[in-house]
């Protein structure tokens, strides 16, 4: 199945979607009105929570914001039984329509959800939505959650656009930066921040920490790409650094660009063909963006900016991301030592599943590993993604990791890659009906997605997922 880009007619019904948004919202934004912010745990969801907090923050709209994985029924019940007024759903709720209908809506609370996940949703006079996927856009790669978020504040007063550097960060977060580049919406956000002044774009070496740790200690800490040689390895990155006449106390941005060549030069030759790949090139040399403008709190590159906010989410600390991106200057030293906390332990993972890469199973249709609780749920996906871009894992077909989260319930995390995904293959649809079929919930895009499944039917959904993917690609 071939996919064409985004044509004009599809980004016009995007900008008229957010025009409802907005004048949904406007009418609400003053007297008492109590809103309940609900979006995801990463970075997309904490940047889209952010932008929308920053704006009720202007408005003097009292709020309250909750991080979470995409919620159940029954926690949505709880949700609805609360004293809001006003539900906002970020990064999430499209596939908890009907939960969302049935418990808040139902109550005749008023309900906006600004999601990029694939989904169905009713007219209802208390509801308000903007979905790239209703447009003819492709949420996994057209525009994140945050890029959504500030397009509605945006739109509702242009003193918001500092905020544009935050969507940038989401869709840096959900990988939705292309060998080519953005696409659609996302590009527009970018050359937008360009065109006012709010980024800067170079190129060089696109590993976190360029511009927060010493040149030796960010090789060391290398995951994206992983390096067996290297990453974890400090005397060998302290050889490579002294080899090449370099600075160790200097940081990889300090260097300046003609030493970032040589440390790649020197990397790429380290660990030769065929690992070298495109992907792999790409991961490690590319584009650099760099906040320009004192609006934001926070990293100056975008790609330790969105790291950080993620690491915060996956250390189940999402609260000192957000105080980060809403401006609060005092937490930017916790969230920076929470991302190097992450960095080590995703290195123990790394390191755990290179010595273990004969434990993936094939079936027919993908690959998959059983973690066990060796590796927290909140790890998994990422450290899938790593090991693809790492060409460390083929990308022949899609990538499972099974993790434990209870006695009772397991954590499902699947990655694919845009090339399957033009073939047809959607990991998002495939989890949603074999975690639905086993009693359990999931879902996501179509080269990313989770599920919760009961353990006990781990066998099952593995079979059912196989055969959802056989009806799915062909």
């Amino acid at each position: 199945m071939v996919k064409f880009p985004p044509s004009r007619a599809e980004i016009r019904r995007f900008q008229r979607a957010v025009e409802d948004v907005v004048s949904f919202l406007k009418p609400r934004l003053g007297g008492d009105t109590r809103v309940k912010i609900i979006s995801h745990t990463d970075a997309d969801g904490i940047a889209a929570a952010a932008i929308m907090a920053r704006c009720l923050y202007t408005y003097n709209v009292p709020l309250n914001v909750k991080f979470a994985h995409p919620l159940k029924p029954d926690e949505i019940a709880e949700l609805g039984k609360g004293n809001h007024d006003f539900f906002i759903f970020l990064d999430q709720g499209s596939s908890q329509i009907e939960a969302i209908h049935k418990f808040i809506l139902g109550r005749k609370r008023d309900v906006v959800v600004i999601d990029h996940h694939p989904g169905e949703f009713p007219d209802h006079p208390n509801l308000a939505y903007l979905n790239p996927h209703t447009c003819g856009l492709n949420g996994a790669k057209d525009v994140s959650a945050s890029g959504a978020v500030y397009s509605v504040v945006e739109q509702l007063d242009r003193s918001f656009r500092p905020l544009v550097g935050l969507a940038i960060v989401g869709a840096i977060g959900d990988r939705q930066e292309l060998f080519s580049g953005f696409t659609s919406i996302n590009d527009t956000l970018i050359k937008r921040a360009i065109d006012l002044g709010f980024l800067r774009v170079g190129e060089g070496l696109r590993l976190i920490g360029r511009t927060l740790n010493q040149v030796v200690e960010c090789l060391r800490l290398m995951t994206r790409p992983y390096i067996p040689s290297l990453s974890g390895n400090l005397s060998a990155c302290r050889s490579l650094v002294d080899a090449l006449g370099l600075s160790p106390s200097s940081t990889l941005a300090e260097l300046g660009l003609e030493a970032e060549r040589k440390i790649k030069d020197a990397i790429l030759a380290q660990v030769g063909p065929p690992a070298t790949n495109e992907e792999f090139y790409r991961r490690l040399w590319g584009a650099i963006y760099t906040l320009v403008t004192e609006d934001l709190v926070g990293p100056r590159d975008l790609g330790e900016y969105a790291a950080m906010l993620d690491a915060c989410a996956n250390l189940r600390k999402p609260e000192f991301g957000f105080a980060v991106a809403v401006g609060d200057q005092s937490t930017q030293s916790e969230a920076l030592a929470i991302l190097n906390r992450h960095q080590e332990q995703m290195l123990n993972v790394l390191e755990w599943l290179v010595s273990h890469l004969d434990s993936f199973k094939l079936t027919p249709r993908f690959r998959h590993i059983y973690f066990g609780s060796l590796v927290g749920p909140t790890m998994v996906g990422e450290a899938l993604s790593l090991a693809i871009e790492s060409g460390l894992v083929a990308t022949d077909r899609p990538v499972l990791g099974i993790t434990e989260v209870s006695a009772e319930e397991l954590k499902v995390s699947a990655r694919s890659t845009p090339i399957l995904a033009a073939q047809g293959v959607n990991v998002g649809r495939a989890l949603a009906e074999a975690a639905k079929a086993v009693g359990g919930n999931g879902g996501g895009h179509d080269v990313s997605a989770a599920a919760r499944i009961p353990r006990e039917r781990m066998d099952e959904f593995i079979a059912k997922v196989d055969q959802t993917l056989s009806g799915g690609s062909e």
